[in-house]
């Protein structure tokens, strides 16, 4: 078994490792079927052999990586007050994804993978 987002976390200096940690844990909990692994070269979360969510610290942010164009949810992030890229959130020091913004990233993911393994 895999253990890319354990040691990743574990390598992270504080604040850092419980922010990441954190949204490792609130993913796992929505996909339970998950597993750790690598998707574009990151740390991430997959699920049925394709990357469901990543995040990574950088000097700046957190990166959060839901796989996927963000474009259909675009407006969402915006209306947090969120900086994004059309593939990942950026979360400043003191900022969080909220649960159902979280949870509509990670049900849009596994719809994209599950709509793939039926074509």
């Amino acid at each position: 078994m895999s253990t890319d987002v354990t040691e990743y976390i574990e390598g992270l200096p504080e604040p850092a490792r419980g922010r990441v940690s954190a949204l490792y844990e609130r993913v796992r909990t929505l996909v339970p079927d998950a597993i750790e692994g690598r998707s574009y070269a990151m740390p991430a979360l997959i699920y049925r052999g394709k990357g469901l969510f990543s995040a990574m610290a950088t000097k700046k942010h957190i990166g959060v990586y839901p796989f996927g164009n963000l474009g259909d949810l675009a407006d969402a992030v915006t209306a947090a007050g969120l900086e994004s890229t059309k593939g990942s959130i950026h979360l400043r020091e003191g900022e969080d994804l909220d649960d159902e913004l979280l949870a509509r990233f990670i049900a849009r993911r596994v719809a994209q993978i599950e709509a793939g393994a039926r074509a």
